[in-house]
């Protein structure tokens, strides 16, 4: 089954996905759908249909797909096991424990990475903290033959964080690490991406973004890589590497490939072009711990987006990478990690910007999320700002009129008016919300670091609780 891209809904009728795939929902990562379900009217109606408490912490963004004519949303967690949940009553299908591994420096991990769904080979791929590759049946969550792989073998310094992408028959895959941290006296970790193909897994392509053993470089985008529709060209965004420079007497960020945005061919053999934005300091972690956003705006060329640690969102002429940005919009603090991703609705030709930091007269009220219109000569003009908590939120979901958020730090799924910002409705939540949320079928599911999946639906009658439910941090520029 074809995922619809949102691009492909407009000017037509609005299609209620059936499967959620990948993070982001398509390879572009517009974190966008049309929807007849989920209205200006209907969204203050969400109303939890079920919640259900799972083992440990999740980050990693839920799946969904319908196997054998049944809704499963699948979700991984931070005590390494990934579930397949009845998605209309909430009942655990099955359970599959891949295990956690201790580091000695970095604390213990599960699962962070968000795994891909195959429907054609009914298969969910994940990665699991010891670097396995599994390929999981949808319907019982049995291995695949051939799998497992051992795919990450510097399990106790490598680690992936990004999302899992099938694009092109293979799967792409990402590697940063733990927290850039080595063995004592020994090199630091290898970033690199992998290129698995479908067909013939057991030998994956690899490419290294900083030539050399133990100098970083590793790809921690929550959507690990994004693929351009047109030609199958892969595009990931590089953190910092670790090289020695004579010249400053430092190690520096951005050698090799590090501190850019980078174009591959689809088996990551070549790179086709890249940049390192020169307002990207050399020393100072300042990288791209983001994926990147691809899409189209009306009367523009195609463009990429990403978020930088530095604070500020980067926007690239996605078929001229090494003329450097277009726009640098300043959005975060530059303390806070800016890691997230922006999602992009091609309805309303504007950009959204999670984790951004939201000021009003001289105060900064939170972090929430800021709408921007592309405008004919590709201009950005903001058109409102929402505060929704603090620390790391989620891409924001854009389900046709309604732009759903995260809290971060203080919890809850927040849902506003797509064109204005308006609140329509709230719900808190014990955890962190950090993981992106979904939407398929008419329905909305998220999760918290308390390990808890939840699923919203509206109800018939009229709303018992939205925006009051918790305080409102809502700005316009």
């Amino acid at each position: 089954m074809a995922i619809p891209t949102a691009e492909g809904a407009r000017g037509g009728v609005p299609i209620e996905p059936e499967a959620w795939t990948s993070y982001g929902y398509d390879n572009q990562l517009t974190n966008s759908i049309a929807t007849r379900a989920l209205t200006l009217r209907s969204a203050p109606r969400l109303s939890p249909v079920w919640s259900t408490q799972l083992d440990g912490a999740v980050y990693a963004s839920p799946l969904a797909a319908k196997v054998d004519g049944r809704g499963l949303v699948f979700a991984a967690t931070e005590a390494g096991s990934v579930y397949a949940v009845d998605s209309g009553t909430g009942q655990i299908v099955w359970q599959r424990m891949l295990g956690v591994v201790q580091t000695v420096e970095c604390g213990t991990w599960g699962i962070t990475s968000t795994g891909a769904i195959d429907l054609e080979r009914g298969l969910l791929f994940e990665i699991s903290a010891d670097g396995l590759l599994h390929a999981l049946a949808l319907a019982t969550g049995d291995e695949a033959p051939g799998y497992p792989i051992a795919l990450v073998t510097n399990n106790h310094y490598e680690y992936v964080w990004g999302g899992l992408r099938i694009a092109n028959e293979r799967l792409y895959v990402v590697v940063a690490s733990y927290c850039d941290v080595g063995p004592p006296g020994g090199p630091m970790p290898e970033g690199r991406l992998f290129a698995v193909s479908l067909e013939s897994p057991a030998k994956p392509a690899g490419w290294d973004p900083v030539p050399g053993e133990g100098n970083l470089g590793g790809m921690w985008g929550w959507g690990g890589v994004s693929i351009d529709p047109t030609d199958g060209r892969v595009f990931t965004g590089v953190g910092n590497s670790s090289v020695w420079s004579e010249d400053c007497a430092c190690y520096v960020d951005n050698a090799g490939y590090g501190d850019s945005i980078v174009a591959l061919t689809p088996d990551i053999s070549s790179v086709l072009d890249s940049n390192n934005p020169p307002t990207v300091p050399s020393t100072e972690d300042s990288d791209f711990g983001a994926a990147p956003l691809l899409f189209q705006p009306e009367a523009c060329p195609p463009l990429a987006a990403m978020n930088n640690k530095d604070g500020a969102l980067y926007v690239w002429d996605r078929t001229r990478l090494s003329a450097g940005p277009v726009l640098r919009i300043p959005l975060g603090d530059g303390l806070a990690a800016f890691v997230g991703a922006p999602s992009w609705s091609a309805a309303k030709q504007m950009v959204y910007v999670g984790q951004s930091v939201i000021r009003e007269g001289g105060r900064t009220l939170g972090n929430g999320v800021t709408a921007w219109h592309v405008d004919p000569g590709c201009g950005f003009r903001p058109i409102w700002s929402a505060s929704f908590g603090t620390g790391s939120q989620a891409t924001p979901l854009v389900v046709g009129n309604v732009v759903f958020a995260t809290g971060g730090k203080t919890g809850g799924f927040f849902a506003v008016n797509a064109g204005d910002g308006s609140p329509l409705w709230s719900f808190p939540t014990a955890g962190l919300t950090v993981a992106a949320m979904i939407s398929v079928a008419g329905a909305v599911y998220g999760a918290d670091t308390a390990g808890v999946l939840y699923a919203f639906e509206p109800t018939r009658g009229p709303s018992s609780c939205f925006w009051r439910c918790l305080p409102a941090f809502r700005s316009r520029p």
